[in-house]
Order: C-alpha cells, then sequence, then structure tokens
C-alpha cells in the first residue's frame, strides 16, 4: 500500500536578517506545521502562504503574507522535489492549481495546444459571422426616434456651434430635390432634415435617423441639380439601410468583444485585436458604401432624374480625393526638407516622405469609400442600362446661385 510523504526538511528565513535556519515541515490538511531544533513549533493556515516555484524540479519556496505591506515575510524554502505532489496530495488545491502538479504537466500542455488549435477559428467565427448577424438583428429593432435623437447627439458633438440656416435659395433647391428623390421611398420613416456647412471641404455625410451635411465646397462643385441629387441620394441610402447605426453598434460590439478576449483594456492582445477591428471596420464600411451606391443610383432612375449627374459628380469626389492626396504629400515634403536644413540631418537617412504621410482626422470619412475609379465604373454600367427618359429636375433654376463662399472647417471628425 502506498503512502503520502508528509514530513520534508527545509531551510527557516525570519525576514528580519539574511540567517537561514534548519526546520523539519509536516504538512496536514489544513495547516503547513514548523518543527525547530530547539523544541519550538508554529504552524502556517495554507490561507496565508504564497508559493513560489523556483525551478522545475524545485526549490519551492512559501512566503507567510503579513498585515504589513513594508515588512519582509517570514519564508521557507524546501529542496525536495516531492514536496509540490505531497502538498496536493495532502492537501489538494491549497498550494496552487491542481494543473502545478508535475504529473499533470503532459495533460496541460495537451489542454494549451487544443485551446491554441481551436480558439483561433471560433474568435474567427465570432468577429466574422456573430457580430455582423447581432449588428444586424440589433440596428433592424432599433425605434427611428431612437436613431434620430442619436443623430442629433452626434452632430452636436460634431459641430462646434449651431450651423446657420442656408439661404432662401439654396433651401428651396435642397428641399425640392430631397422632394423628389425621396418619392421612390414613399413610405419610409425618417424625417430628412438636410444642413450645409459653410466649409470648402467638398463631401456630405449622413448621421442615424435623418441628419444630412452637406460642405458648401461640395454644392460650388456641383454645375447642375443633378449632380447634388447623386450625392443626395447617396447619403439617403446611408440613412434607409441604417448605415450608421450598424457601424456605431458594430464598434462597440468588437471594442467589447476585444476587451473579453484580452481581459485588460491596456494590454498587447487589446491592441492587437483593436487594430483588427479597424482593417475590418474599414472593409465593413466600403462595403455599405457600395451599396449606397448601387441603391442611390436606383432612386435617380426611380426618380426619373437624369443618371449621369450621379456619374458627374463621384468623378470630381474622385478627382478631389487624387487632388487632396497630392496637397498632403507635398506639405510633407516642405516640412521634412525644413527640418532637414535646420537640424542638418544624416544624408544617409532614408526619405520616407512617400510611406510617412499623417492625413488630417477628417480624410478618415473619404478613406472608407470605395476606389474611385471603381465606383464610378458601376455607376455608369447602371445608368447605360436605364431605358426611361430622364425628367428635368429644377427647370429654370439658375443653379450658380446655391454657389457661396467658404471657409475654413470646424468640423470635428
Amino acid at each position: 500500500m502506498n503512502t503520502t510523504q508528509s514530513e520534508f526538511s527545509g531551510a527557516y528565513y525570519d525576514g528580519k536578517s539574511a540567517n537561514k535556519y534548519p526546520v523539519r515541515l509536516r504538512l496536514s490538511p489544513e495547516r503547513l506545521n514548523l518543527k525547530f531544533p530547539d523544541g519550538r513549533q508554529i504552524a502556517w493556515p495554507y490561507s496565508t502562504l504564497k508559493l513560489t516555484k523556483t525551478g522545475s524540479q524545485g526549490p519551492f519556496r512559501l512566503e507567510r503574507s503579513t498585515s504589513n505591506p513594508d515588512s519582509i515575510p517570514e519564508s521557507v524554502v524546501i529542496e525536495d522535489p516531492h514536496f509540490l505532489h505531497a502538498a496536493h496530495q495532502v492537501a489538494p488545491g491549497a498550494l496552487g492549481n491542481v494543473w502545478n502538479q508535475p504529473h499533470k504537466r503532459p495533460v496541460r500542455y495537451m489542454l494549451l495546444i487544443l485551446a491554441l488549435i481551436i480558439i483561433p477559428p471560433f474568435i474567427f467565427a465570432i468577429w466574422v459571422y456573430a457580430i455582423p448577424a447581432m449588428t444586424n438583428a440589433i440596428a433592424d429593432r432599433i425605434p427611428t426616434e431612437w436613431e434620430e435623437q442619436l443623430g442629433q447627439n452626434y452632430f452636436k458633438t460634431l459641430f462646434s456651434k449651431p450651423l446657420d440656416e442656408p439661404d432662401p435659395e439654396t433651401r428651396k433647391a435642397l428641399d425640392a430635390i430631397s422632394k423628389r428623390l425621396l418619392t421612390a421611398v414613399p413610405n419610409q420613416p425618417y424625417h430628412f432634415q438636410i444642413y450645409v456647412h459653410p466649409s470648402k471641404m467638398v463631401n456630405a455625410m449622413a448621421l442615424p435617423g435623418g441628419t444630412i451635411v452637406v460642405f458648401q465646397g461640395l454644392i460650388n462643385a456641383t454645375e447642375t441639380p443633378e449632380e447634388l441629387a447623386g450625392v443626395l441620394a447617396h447619403e439617403f441610402q446611408h440613412v434607409l439601410k441604417r448605415h450608421s447605426t450598424r457601424n456605431i453598434i458594430r464598434s462597440e460590439a468588437i471594442g467589447l468583444f476585444a476587451l473579453i478576449i484580452s481581459g485588460n483594456s491596456e494590454s498587447m492582445t487589446n491592441v492587437i485585436l483593436q487594430a483588427g477591428s479597424v482593417l475590418e471596420h474599414l472593409r465593413y464600411s466600403r462595403k455599405l458604401e457600395s451599396q449606397a451606391d448601387a441603391e442611390g443610383m436606383k432612386m435617380m432612375l426611380a426618380t426619373r432624374i437624369d443618371p449621369q449627374g450621379m456619374v458627374r459628380v463621384f468623378e470630381k469626389l474622385e478627382e478631389e480625393q487624387h487632388r487632396q492626396m497630392n496637397e498632403l504629400k507635398k506639405d510633407k515634403k516642405k516640412t521634412d526638407s525644413k527640418e532637414k536644413n535646420s537640424k542638418e540631418k544624416n544624408k544617409n537617412k532614408k526619405d520616407s516622405d512617400e510611406t510617412g504621410i499623417t492625413l488630417p482626422e477628417w480624410t478618415k470619412y473619404l478613406s472608407t469609400h470605395p476606389e474611385g475609379k471603381d465606383r464610378v465604373k458601376v455607376l455608369k454600367k447602371m445608368s447605360e442600362r436605364s431605358v426611361q427618359k430622364p425628367e428635368p429636375l429644377l427647370p429654370g433654376f439658375d443653379w450658380k446661385s446655391t454657389h457661396r463662399k467658404t471657409k475654413e472647417s470646424d468640423f470635428i471628425f
């Protein structure tokens, strides 16, 4: 019959000096008993002990916690490699997790390898399938009133001050174009509100619940009401398809999932997962942009607005995006050149102008759009399939009357 060893030799440290004292240790179910050569005995409850394994087979160090965090704790060191196994036999789990037992190590390693095989596909499935499915399920059930309030909250956050009402001519044009486009979706639940921002940016954006912001730079870049209608049709579809709402829910879900997986918002795992979420969010947004393009063109065709207007305006947006990127590269080169001259940088330093571009925050909105040439190509194909003759939009209206002076943006993105 096998018996478990319960007594061991060790070295005792009192925490007050560097002296080492020989001691006999006896394991019991509730405590560790220490017996000194002079006959003195003390008992340490396992709950007060902290185990530190300093080698693969020992020695093992047991420290006794004290109420004073600044004091050096008492401790014992046991050289016998069988100590930990015996401790788990006499008092299971008292000195740490059962998986620390030497005879359990092969099982522990096997489970670790199995986890490494199973967990990555599991995370991938949640990331690619479960989160999008959950996002769509939640977004489709959110009340319109909640979306409208969310959009207004974002609107107040994005802009430092309220936007002025556009001039009567511009308001008249916006209302007429919107009314015409929305006849394609007569039963839609949103109350659309279109704002004009005086910025020179050539862009527009849609917020949840029907809030649309058109930048004056975009209006100035259009030559006909049909061109602005193409942009508004695109932005209307973002709202009707709840794209902004889905992106907000998805972003929060990915952030929460990354935090759960990493267990620490500042850990390296969380940083990696968050970086992955940015790339995934970019891909997801481009998919939604393509959908807004296609559905926007369908809206143009359904309301008999010349589809070439949408093609032309997106060609202009493509040109504007390239122009902005080229300006950013030139500015970056000028800045780096000045720094190089003033600091007399090493002549052999590699030029990082082409890859070290730091883009302004607002260009992130542009970056979510599909490649300009690709989207224009798709829109052209859709417009060529149309057999209906377009009807004039705002006949007799002087479109240049909507063009106004612009200013530097206070837009926060």
